[in-house]
């Protein structure tokens, strides 16, 4: 498989990365991939690998950080890892040999590449890619782009030093000591939780697997006794009444009574659901840090800061919150910031009926962004995004948030730069289809790629 030169095996600090006339930019980042091959990561592997092979341009892949899992595996080695994925190793080296190039940028959960030798040498052999901390992009035209993985601009994961074997971040701790604790005691419904694309969301989380896997499910008595009292109790007291025509009055008492205790329950029914719908607003009220697209607020900032110095772009990962948007408000000084999202199963919460927690759907993620380089006319970004969702809700949860998912199943373009629309026009669209449909209709997407009668945000099957 093709090597990148001998000058470039070191991992650079900051890479300058030239882009040839005509090509392509593809940049991926938070693949996440196991020691052993799963569902998840085989259907990541296959369709990037998919999409790398079906380009014939030249391309320039930009795997921008957390593409190997050494941090929750830290017995496995990146060659194991890598071993169990060749058809991705395969369509990466097959882009170096038709002239592109791959550049890796190292993250927080495969920051060991940045000092263990070993393992930068395995993924530089196996995908021909060159690797870094950082890297900056010059276009034909002109345009420079900054890439980083964004845990650097994480005060619970980032690095005092990379290059330092014992430095661990807080969140090195979390992910290999805590999580793993806490999933097991919450075994039966705290699944996923490793998995969360807000893990400041944990106390919504919480409150709404307590209401839908532990409340919901001890409830069954409140449907059933009415069921059984109207369906086989009330009939036979009607005809008892008929064949003993003395024992009415006593009967009278009886039914008078099954009403009652009817009564009762649906006010016990009436107070439990208010009670765990207060517990509920009160746990998910509970932050622990910014929850959702405002994780890449941090990024945002650097985004305007590296426009201001003259830069097209930021593009990072780190959060797995795919995001496009415009930046810049200057004449001449505008930009754009970048989130390539994930390929890896997440863990999101999707709006429910009015005054019910909402649903924390197990799913995964495929996204990434696609840059063009036509020295003749400016670049252009899109964002392609979609969602496949994974096994593991309950009839119950499912039945909840069943056609309110807002994304599209197969990867289509969601956003693009400079011509718009942005992703997400507000956070809040992605956890409803009602109020996405709105954005989407109003600006209509007619992504070519995808192909979508429909619009790209609408679930199809």
């Amino acid at each position: 498989m093709a090597s990148p030169p001998p000058e470039l095996l070191d991992v650079a600090e900051l890479l300058d990365v030239p882009v040839q006339p005509g090509g392509k930019i593809i940049a991926i980042s938070d693949l996440h991939l196991p020691p052993e091959r799963t569902t998840v990561s085989g259907r990541c592997c296959e369709v990037i690998a998919r999409r790398l092979d079906g380009e014939t341009v030249p391309l320039t892949v930009v795997l921008a950080g957390d593409i190997v899992e050494m941090l929750a595996f830290p017995s496995a080695t990146a060659a194991d890892i890598l071993e169990a994925h060749d058809d991705l190793c395969q369509a990466l080296a097959g882009v170096t040999e038709r002239g592109g190039q791959v550049i890796y940028t190292v993250g927080n959960h495969d920051g060991d590449l940045a000092w263990d030798l070993k393992a930068a040498d395995a993924v530089r052999d196996v995908t021909g890619a060159r690797l870094c901390l950082a890297a900056d992009l010059r276009l034909p035209g002109g345009e420079r782009i900054r890439v980083e993985h964004g845990h650097q601009i994480d005060p619970y994961n980032c690095f005092h030093d990379p290059r330092n074997p014992l430095d661990t971040p807080l969140g090195h701790h979390v992910v290999r000591e805590v999580i793993p604790k806490i999933e097991w005691l919450g075994r039966d419904w705290l699944t996923g939780l490793h998995e969360m694309a807000d893990p400041a969301d944990f106390p919504s989380f919480v409150a709404s697997r307590l209401v839908y896997r532990k409340l919901i499910r001890h409830l069954w008595w409140l449907v059933l006794v009415p069921i059984l009292l109207f369906a086989l109790v009330l009939p036979e007291v009607g005809r008892v009444k008929n064949r003993y025509p003395d024992t009415a009055t006593w009967l009278h008492d009886v039914e008078i009574l099954g009403y009652g205790a009817v009564v009762d329950i649906a006010i016990i029914a009436l107070i439990l659901a208010i009670v765990s719908r207060r517990a509920w607003t009160t746990l998910s009220a509970l932050a622990l840090a910014g929850r959702g697209y405002s994780q890449n607020a941090a990024a945002r900032q650097r985004a305007d800061d590296l426009i201001a110095d003259g830069y097209t772009g930021y593009l990072s990962g780190h959060t797995h919150h795919p995001e496009l948007h415009a930046h810049g408000s200057a004449p001449g000084n505008t930009g754009f910031y970048a989130n390539a999202g994930s390929c890896t199963s997440v863990v999101e919460a999707i709006d429910t009926l009015h005054g019910m927690p909402p649903v924390y759907l197990r799913t995964q993620q495929l996204s990434w962004l696609e840059i063009t380089a036509d020295g003749d006319h400016p670049c252009q970004a899109t964002l392609q995004s979609a969602r496949v969702e994974l096994p593991g809700a309950t009839h119950f949860e499912r039945f909840m948030a069943r056609a309110r998912n807002p994304h599209s199943t197969a990867p289509c373009s969601v956003a693009a730069w400079p011509q718009g629309p942005n992703w997400p026009a507000d956070p809040k669209h992605l956890r409803d289809r009602r109020h996405l449909h709105k954005h989407l209709r109003r600006h209509e997407p007619k992504d070519q790629e995808c192909g979508h009668a429909a619009p790209c945000g609408e679930k199809t099957d």
